[in-house]
């Protein structure tokens, strides 16, 4: 049985951690499973994909004693670096990519949430990087993609101290997209998942690179002016122009 269940209905497909009954706790499998998930995903036609834990928890981080397990049976460097390379393919995907974070977001979970595009938290979510009581760093590239977000002071808070953050802290320091109650969380999400889903591919694949070469210092402005004209070129995006217009012509009349 697989930890991590993949599915794709129309234009979006989602990625489930599904150990609920270990709080989604990261093995090495899953992470290869999140490996090789997002290099099928590269090649699709799908627009948007979702991460999201099964049950009422996003992920409770690494699985210490399965890693520990694992390194005797592979090169433990190559063990030790496969959040790495999930966090990697993640933040590589072509599409536009979403977390929806419920209940505990600990550690390496935290890790691949930051790796998305956008996250979105409920109001009850609690957060933790626990390593250092652990006895070991953050690891993964975890440090640095925490920085990018928040800050180094902020990320050096989270980090050092260990202790627990709530999501209106996570939210105001950068970490989170948007927070809404639990009661609201399947409809508010779902609406947002099916809004990005119909924006144009093109669109979509061009802000995702900008995002991209942003985060990597390779940004270069004279850049959009293409984006722009395949954009125009795209008969999806034409179309929505089109429609744009007259919505707003209509207004004014």
């Amino acid at each position: 049985m697989t930890s991590l269940h993949v599915s794709t209905h129309g234009r979006v497909s989602r990625l489930v951690l599904d150990r609920p009954s270990a709080l989604n706790a990261l093995t090495p499998e899953t992470l290869e499973a999140v490996i090789e998930a997002c290099r099928n995903l590269s090649d699709s036609d799908v627009r948007l994909v979702v991460l999201e834990g099964a049950g009422e928890t996003f992920s409770a981080g690494a699985d210490l004693p399965a890693f520990f397990e694992a390194f005797g049976r592979s090169s433990p460097r190559k063990v030790a670096d496969l959040g790495r390379r999930a966090a990697e393919a993640l933040t590589d995907l072509p599409q536009i990519s979403v977390a929806l974070i419920r209940g505990h977001c600990v550690g390496g979970g935290v890790v691949l949430a930051g790796a998305c595009d956008l996250r979105v938290a409920t109001s009850e979510t609690q957060f933790l990087i626990p390593e250092l009581d652990a006895g070991i760093p953050l690891a993964w590239g975890g440090l640095e993609r925490l920085v990018g977000l928040v800050g180094e002071s902020v990320a050096a808070d989270w980090v050092l101290t260990c202790r627990r953050f709530d999501a209106e802290e996570a939210l105001r320091a950068g970490l989170l997209t948007r927070v809404v109650t639990s009661e609201a969380f399947g409809r508010e999400t779902e609406t947002l998942v099916n809004a990005l889903s119909e924006r144009p591919a093109v669109g979509l694949r061009a802000t995702k690179r900008q995002l991209q070469q942003l985060r990597s210092g390779r940004y270069d402005a004279r850049a959009d002016a293409d984006a722009l004209l395949a954009a125009m070129a795209d008969p999806e995006a034409q179309a929505l122009s089109r429609a744009y217009v007259e919505r707003k012509i209509r207004k004014r009349s």
